[in-house]
This record gives C-alpha cells, sequence and structure tokens, in this order.
C-alpha cells in the first residue's frame, strides 16, 4: 500500500516536470531565434575557382604556413564592386590601331597583324593583346624622367578615349636596360621603363582573377618613344554595390593552411618546372592589399598578397606570390 502511494506521487511529479521541460524548450528556442534575427551574419562572398586553384591550374596542399612579415592597415570594412560598363577594346582600341597604322592580317599566323615595323598580337590564353612599335635601337644613355614618361603613355591611351579608369602604378615601373636582352637595371641607367596601369578602387590597384600581371602596360624609352602598348580585351568601370567586414591577417594565414589560396606566381633558380601540389612550408614574408576581378561573377573584392619563400615536397627552395580573399568567403553550394 506504501509503495503504491509512492508511485503515485513520483508519477504526479514527472506529470508537473513535463510541462516544465516543454516550457524551457520553447523559451530556449525562442530566445535562439531572436539571437539569431538580431545578430548581424557575416556576408561572406562567393568564391570562384581561380581563388584555390594557382596559376598553372594546379592546386597546392600546405603542410605549415607562417607569417614572418610586418602588420599593415587593414581596413574593418572593405567595398565589394560590380561592373557598370564594359568596353570591349578588341573592337574600339585594337580595330583602331589596325586602321591608324594600316595594318595587315598576317597570310599564316592569326591574331596578327603587322606592317613595316608595327606589330599587332592577340594572345586569346589571357585575352591579352600587344602593339609593338620598334623604333630604331636607342643609343643615348640620357636618365628617363618617369612623370614625362607616364604623359606620354597616357597621350597614346587618351587619342582612343581609354585612361578615364586607369592609374599609373608608379611603385612598380620596371627599369630596363640598354643590352640587346634587356634585364632590370638602377633607374639612372634604364633606357627604358616598363609602366604598369591598372584601375584602382579604393586606392588599391585591380588585377584580373589570379593573374600576376598588370592589365596594361606601357614600354617607354628614353627618347620618350613608345616601344610597347599591352591592353586587356576589355576596359570596365565599377560601380559599389556592398560593403562587407575584412578578416585578419591571422585568419588569412589559416586559410591559406586550409588551402584557400592560389599561388599567382613562382620562381625557382634551381629549375624551371616548379612542382606546386605539396608545399612542405610557407613563409609569408610580407603582405599588401589588391582587389580581383572575378570574370564569372562580375565583381571585385579585396585580396591579400603576401611574397613569399615556399619548399615543396622536392625540397626546392621558391620566391612566389600567394593571395586569399580579404573578406569570408564560401563556394558556391
Amino acid at each position: 500500500m506504501e509503495l503504491a502511494l509512492v508511485m503515485n506521487k513520483n508519477q504526479k511529479r514527472e506529470i508537473k516536470i513535463i510541462p516544465i521541460l516543454i516550457i524551457f524548450v520553447i523559451i530556449a528556442l525562442l530566445v535562439s531565434a531572436v539571437l539569431i534575427i538580431i545578430t548581424p551574419q557575416k556576408e561572406k562572398v562567393i568564391q570562384s575557382d581561380f581563388v584555390t586553384n594557382n596559376y598553372n591550374q594546379t592546386q597546392s596542399t600546405f603542410k605549415k604556413v607562417t607569417f614572418t612579415g610586418g602588420e599593415i592597415t587593414v581596413p574593418e570594412i572593405f567595398k565589394i564592386y560590380q561592373i557598370n560598363t564594359t568596353v570591349n577594346l578588341g573592337t574600339v582600341l585594337a580595330s583602331a590601331i589596325i586602321r591608324d597604322y594600316q595594318l595587315e592580317a598576317h597570310e599564316k599566323l592569326e591574331n596578327y597583324w603587322i606592317k613595316d615595323s608595327y606589330v599587332l598580337i592577340k594572345n586569346t590564353y589571357d585575352g591579352r593583346w600587344s602593339f609593338d612599335f620598334s623604333p630604331k635601337k636607342n643609343e643615348n644613355r640620357v636618365t628617363i624622367v618617369v612623370d614625362e614618361a607616364i604623359n606620354k603613355c597616357f597621350n597614346f591611351f587618351s587619342k582612343y578615349n581609354v585612361t578615364s579608369t586607369l592609374t599609373a602604378q608608379k611603385d612598380n615601373i620596371i627599369y630596363l636596360d640598354g643590352n640587346l636582352q634587356q634585364e632590370k637595371t638602377d633607374p639612372k641607367k634604364a633606357t627604358s621603363l616598363q609602366i604598369p596601369l591598372s584601375y584602382e578602387l579604393d586606392g588599391y590597384p585591380v588585377f584580373y582573377q589570379n593573374e600576376s600581371n598588370y592589365p596594361f602596360f606601357c614600354k617607354i624609352n628614353n627618347n620618350y618613344e613608345i616601344e610597347r602598348i599591352t591592353f586587356k580585351e576589355n576596359l570596365y568601370v565599377f560601380e559599389l554595390v556592398k560593403e562587407i567586414p575584412s578578416i585578419n591577417l591571422d585568419q588569412a594565414v589559416k586559410n591559406i593552411k586550409n588551402g584557400k589560396a592560389s599561388i599567382i606566381n613562382a620562381q625557382s633558380q634551381i629549375v624551371e618546372a616548379i612542382d606546386l601540389n605539396w608545399i612542405n612550408e610557407a613563409e609569408l614574408q610580407s603582405v599588401t592589399i589588391d582587389y580581383r576581378f572575378d570574370e564569372n561573377l562580375k565583381i571585385a573584392y579585396p585580396f591579400y598578397k603576401f611574397q613569399t619563400k615556399l619548399v615543396n615536397s622536392a625540397g626546392i627552395n621558391i620566391q612566389a606570390e600567394i593571395i586569399t580573399p580579404a573578406v569570408a568567403s564560401t563556394v558556391q553550394k
């Protein structure tokens, strides 16, 4: 009899507890839902394949990644841009060059036009055009005034209304000597300059996907004659679409370790064919910020670019450049 009374009391307690548990679960779910609503979700950019593919279409696995460079100023918020206007320079600029210099299509070579010393070539692999003027060999050793050379470059593009969105990247001008196979030299000894041009967004240069080269170049000699003009197939005008919080350098290094990285340039003094599949060690020695234009999504967004010393699985030392997004990104599902 007493046992039955004890069991009844326990059953009554359980019956009272069950509604309390149900109410508690409901309250917890409601609180969770409210927190999700009021807590800003970190917006992410959809990443295309170039974010994890190297310049040679391989992908790298990183065993050890360290950052030994100095800190840089990173904005808390980055702006994301999309294309507002596209100008096909293959139609506008290349056609005008063919017309103005009376170039003729080569009988045997495709995408090759020539007349006297003038040659226009289209590289269909990366959509880049190159126009060579081939002036007479330069004999003087006069030091080139950089601003005057840049003006000469812009004057050419201005004739075809191309310069409105481009900026000369003075810090990355290449100074070349007068030897037959031109090599980099001291600015005072240079007989020609290779001047890179690019768009700028918020003061940062814009590159195409995982390319290491600037989209536009001028080569000017110290007679202030144009030797070569290089330009991409399309010219873009960008507009702001949204703002996204940046990720810090520590997170960027972790992302590289986890494979969210592209090696955009690699050089070795030992071998020509470089194996980038397995990287035993990556020492990130310095970092800058640039924007990358995603040709699939038609947007430009910021990346960290690291000057890096790599050691691959064969023990080969490699000097390389690695990029990884400076904002949160994810693969499209």
